[in-house]
């Protein structure tokens, strides 16, 4: 069987999002890293695998998907046991159509706050982020503490896959505007509870460390500027 290869970056949330799953199925990824500062994922190589430019990408043998909630997806759908699909992705719509909603705003909104911040700092000088968007991200933590004030995890009371998409953006944003426990409760008792699961916490681990040194880095830099 071929390997899986997944294009990604150490300060991904959304790869680290893939990662998790992986470690949850068991899956090997022969990961190959794109150096995003140097706009390897804007080359015309790159955009032969991926006409959007970004990444995560997922290449399964003669198979190419990107988008990291399809990659997810896919992945279940492919290399998931039968228990782990309806744990992960329920069959009852009326759940899977809450996952999608959590994950559709993850990609929609709760994303979007992190990359207006991230990709400015590393690309066009941004010295740290703005009143508005420290107001906006908490806005979007206002909305997953109300996910999380109707079932355990975002979408259920057990994890899903939309947990997995937006604990990854919530665990990288810590570093442009971390939880406040006394306004959402439930968000830090949420992430908690995840960093306790081995599945989480490499993937983890290893993205937020590298987001957050690289906006620190960069707010540093640009600020001399």
């Amino acid at each position: 069987m071929s390997p899986l290869i997944l294009y990604t970056h150490p300060a991904s949330p959304p790869a680290s999002s893939v990662k998790m799953l992986g470690k949850l199925l068991g899956l090997e990824f022969e990961e190959r890293q794109v150096n995003l500062l140097a706009m390897e994922h804007k080359s015309e190589e790159f955009q032969k695998i991926n006409p959007m430019g970004t990444i995560p990408v997922l290449v399964d043998g003669d198979f190419v998907v990107s988008e990291s909630h399809a990659i997810l997806k896919y992945l279940l759908e492919s290399y998931a046991t039968a228990d782990q699909r309806e744990r992960l992705y329920p069959s009852d719509i009326r759940v899977r159509s809450l996952v999608d909603t959590c994950m559709f705003f993850n990609t929609g909104v709760f994303f979007i706050r992190l990359k207006v911040v991230a990709l400015p700092t590393l690309l066009e000088g941004l010295p740290g982020p703005s009143a508005r968007h420290l107001s906006d991200i908490d806005l979007a933590y206002g909305i997953v503490e109300e996910y999380l004030s109707r079932h355990r995890f975002v979408a259920a009371d057990d994890v899903t896959l939309a947990d997995l998409a937006l604990a990854s953006t919530a665990a990288a944003m810590q570093a442009i505007k971390k939880i406040d426990g006394n306004r959402f409760p439930r968000c830090v008792a949420w992430l908690e509870r995840l960093e306790r699961e081995a599945w989480f916490r490499e993937p983890h681990a290893t993205c937020v460390a590298a987001f957050t040194d690289a906006m620190e880095t960069f707010w540093t830099k640009n600020k001399q500027l």
